[in-house]
């Protein structure tokens, strides 16, 4: 049984007021320091707008964005998706360049590890090999996991989702049975001393009450960080986007005064921190123009309970011709391209006659007889989704993707994305990027739709409002 939030309100001194999202936005211009987040999973700049984002991350990729002062850029690495081997030596080959691109270029900067908010991922490898080869050994650790706009918050050092007003701790929703990052504790210190496998104990970690963020000066909260003893952890709560403007304020404050960190979090952090203001939801006008005459394409590659949901509602949106389901069974077989070509075909004929067209991959999930023969067969339905758009001749007017590794396959390997930029968000938790010139489709509205994120109707809702 969950708790209520209206209970949780009532024992919890009111809010402080003050606008600390335009204060952070001068204070993060003084630090003088490029922030970059190091993401694990392309959905994570669900809460930006106007932010570049990055899918290679070479020497002077680096340098080049220090020498233009870009002060906020996103690098894109889907480890959520990759073994702990593989996740390790991109951590620390991205931490070792920034480290050598800030010498040369004389330009500092912030290290975010951004993650999911229902606690999935590779922790603490990924902030801890950043720190190590970035060489901010004397660094704390900041966790915060807070995403409002998917309803996960933080109370009494306890990471909830919300939903209809009803708390429920996350280590009890089907997010902390994941396959590959399974957890038991709700309870953030608790889950560090888990997840550190009892190396950072509990009782050891430091944290912040809402208490505490409601009724102290931001100054005071800044000193009080900075007294954190180096190489430690520290959580601080938050329930709205009021409490984290002020946490991150602290954080600006304390930083600005010498404070080495280097932070966990989840989406909502990012805009807090850089005092970016908030922007309304792209409308179908606000997105690039050009081949307007032609047809949009959906492409559903997830197969989670709430994308099939969603899948089997958007298909009322389109005439039979412009459905095309993708029979995996015939994708195992096709040894010389001919069944995707016929897909290919049937796509380009309907996206140049102006019709709309969603993709999706058959529902039944099909496994192998053991592990490594199941990944070789989901390896194969996401190299097909990705020929599939890298042999499309008709551009299409947008391309949604539905899914982590969908989005991120089709935006890397399908149309070549080296660097792109978030223009908003369609609907809470939805961006919308668009493509680079280097791209196959350059400029192209590149619609990042996750698996988990919106209801029902929210796929069909993002094809209406998009709709020629």
């Amino acid at each position: 049984m969950g708790t209520v939030l209206s209970n949780i309100l009532k024992e919890l001194p009111e809010e402080d007021k003050t606008n600390y999202r335009a204060i952070n936005s001068s204070l993060f211009k003084q630090n003088n320091k490029v922030c970059i987040i190091v993401d694990d999973d392309p959905t994570g700049n669900q809460t930006v707008y106007n932010v570049p984002l990055l899918t290679s991350w070479n020497l002077d990729v680096f340098i080049t964005e220090f020498k233009n002062k870009t002060p906020v850029f996103f690098v894109l690495t889907n480890s959520r998706s990759l073994s702990a081997a593989k996740t390790l030596k991109i951590y620390k080959d991205i931490a070792q360049k920034i480290e050598k691109a800030s010498k040369l270029t004389k330009q500092d900067f912030t290290l975010v590890s951004r993650s999911d908010s229902t606690l999935r991922g590779h922790f603490p490898l990924e902030p801890n090999t950043l720190k190590e080869y970035a060489n901010l050994n004397e660094s704390i650790t900041v966790f915060i996991p807070v995403m409002f706009e998917g309803g996960r918050v933080t109370v009494n050092n306890t990471h909830y989702v919300l939903d209809n007003q009803t708390l429920t701790p996350v280590s009890e929703t089907p997010f902390a049975k994941d396959h590959s990052f399974a957890y038991s504790n709700s309870n953030l210190k608790s889950y560090i001393e888990e997840k550190t496998e009892g190396n950072v104990e509990a009782s050891g970690v430091h944290s912040f009450s809402l208490n505490t963020i409601r009724t102290e000066k931001s100054a005071e909260i800044a000193n009080q960080i900075i007294a954190l003893p180096a190489n430690t952890y520290c959580v601080f709560n938050s329930i709205n986007y009021q409490d984290l403007d002020k946490v991150t304020h602290a954080l600006l404050l304390a930083e600005k005064l010498g404070k080495k960190i280097v932070y966990r979090t989840s989406s909502s952090f990012v805009p807090s921190y850089i005092g970016l203001p908030p922007k309304s939801l792209l409308s179908a006008s606000d997105l690039v123009k050009g081949h307007s005459k032609n047809g949009g394409l959906t492409i559903v590659g997830s197969y989670v309970k709430k994308s099939s949901e969603q899948l089997q509602s958007a298909l009322t949106c389109f005439n039979k011709e412009s459905i095309v389901e993708v029979d995996v069974n015939q994708i195992i077989t096709d040894q010389n391209n001919s069944y995707k070509n016929t897909l290919v075909h049937q796509i380009n004929t309907n996206i140049s006659a102006g019709k709309d067209v969603i993709v999706f991959t058959s529902r039944t999930l099909i496994t192998g007889a053991n592990t490594a023969s199941t990944i070789q067969i989901a390896s194969k339905i996401s190299q097909a989704l990705v020929y599939l758009v890298n042999t499309l001749s008709i551009t299409p007017r947008y391309l949604i993707a539905k899914g982590g590794i969908t989005s991120h396959d089709i935006a890397t390997k399908g149309l070549g994305m080296k660097r792109s930029k978030v223009l908003g968000q369609l609907l809470p938790g939805i961006p919308v990027w668009e493509m680079g010139d280097e791209t196959k489709f350059s400029h192209l509205p590149y619609v990042v739709f996750p698996g988990n994120v919106g209801n029902t109707d929210s796929l069909q809702t993002i094809i209406k409002k998009l709709a020629n």
